[in-house]
């Protein structure tokens, strides 16, 4: 009877976020440095391929450096939805104090008020850089002129602009430096497309190495220590979408179509299916058992979360 050799499972690494991405990448690399050495060299187009695939690591390594998601995306979004509440107040109340014809002063800063309003037709659905740049316009004009500034403190709205006109400027430095960013978000997605790719050719030149190979254990070890590192993957920091695999080619036909080349979070918690041999390994053992960490940028890991900034997302 003939004895095929083990082969590495099928990997969609499409469903992974930025560091698992990074760390799995380099967890690889690592392991085929370690399994083929002077004394043990790679085949000559395996080698060639193994070439292609560390410039590639090294390239979306780079751009992950660069794309780091800091707090400006939640601190954004956290300041839009504090403006957004203050306005509408500030609307309401300018709208409740027209109806106040019993109190001729009010009524009449609320009418210069809605004026004010009616100009600059704000809505707080509409795209933010476009909502927060009128917003900008309507406190500097309400703020230089002293009849409307009169006019907001007769409508007991003084501090409500004065945090209003703060979070328009905050808003305004803030979207301007992620505008800044994206040249390195297209990077980072560029650089992940090409990985996808080399990643899976270098595995395709694995396993049609060892299929014929007259030694069936040659790659044994690499190619089980690969395994198991890909079901702790899957286990641990992949979403439901892409824990079943499916080739990269396939994007994901056995069990990912859905998330596409998406990044997501990763709480999922499903095993993939024992294809290619190993078990899943507890968190931290040695060999291919550990969580992939990268010992440059990413931080891979089992818990699959970013570090929390791919826009691609993200972006990855």
């Amino acid at each position: 009877m003939i004895t095929l050799p083990n082969l590495v499972q099928d990997f969609n690494i499409r469903h992974l976020t930025g560091s698992v991405l990074v760390g799995t990448m380099k967890f690889t690399l690592d392991q085929f440095d370690a399994f083929f050495t002077a004394q043990n060299p790679a085949p000559t187009r395996l080698a060639a391929q193994l070439v292609e695939f560390r410039a590639g690591y090294d390239r979306l390594n780079a751009a992950y450096a660069l794309t780091r998601e800091s707090l400006l995306t939640g601190n954004i979004s956290d300041l839009d939805k504090e403006g957004d509440s203050l306005y509408q107040a500030y609307k309401d109340t300018s709208e409740a104090a027209q109806r106040m014809t019993f109190l001729p002063a009010r009524k009449d800063a609320a009418d210069r008020m809605s004026l004010v309003i009616k100009k600059y037709k704000i809505n707080t659905k509409e795209n933010m850089v476009s909502e927060w740049s009128k917003m900008q316009q309507l406190c500097e004009e309400v703020n230089g002129s002293a009849q409307l500034t009169a006019d907001i403190a007769t409508l007991g709205l003084t501090e409500v602009m004065t945090r209003l006109t703060a979070i328009a400027d905050q808003l305004r430095d803030l979207l301007t430096q992620r505008a800044n960013e994206l040249p390195s978000h297209k990077a980072m997605q560029q650089a992940r497309e090409a990985i996808y790719l080399e990643y899976r050719a270098l595995i395709d030149q694995l396993n049609a190495h060892a299929l014929v190979d007259e030694n069936v254990n040659r790659y044994g070890t690499l190619i089980q220590t690969l395994n198991r590192n890909i079901e702790y993957v899957r286990i641990h920091a992949m979403t439901g979408g892409g824990a079943t695999g499916g080739s990269d080619e396939e994007g994901g036909q056995n069990g990912g179509q859905q998330n596409g080349g998406q990044q997501t979070s990763d709480n999922g918690q499903q095993s993939g299916g024992q294809q290619g041999g190993g078990t899943t390994p507890d968190p931290g053992t040695g060999g291919g058992g550990e969580t992939p960490v990268n010992t440059d940028h990413g931080t891979g890991g089992g818990g699959g979360g970013e570090d929390p900034n791919d826009p691609n997302n993200s972006e990855d």
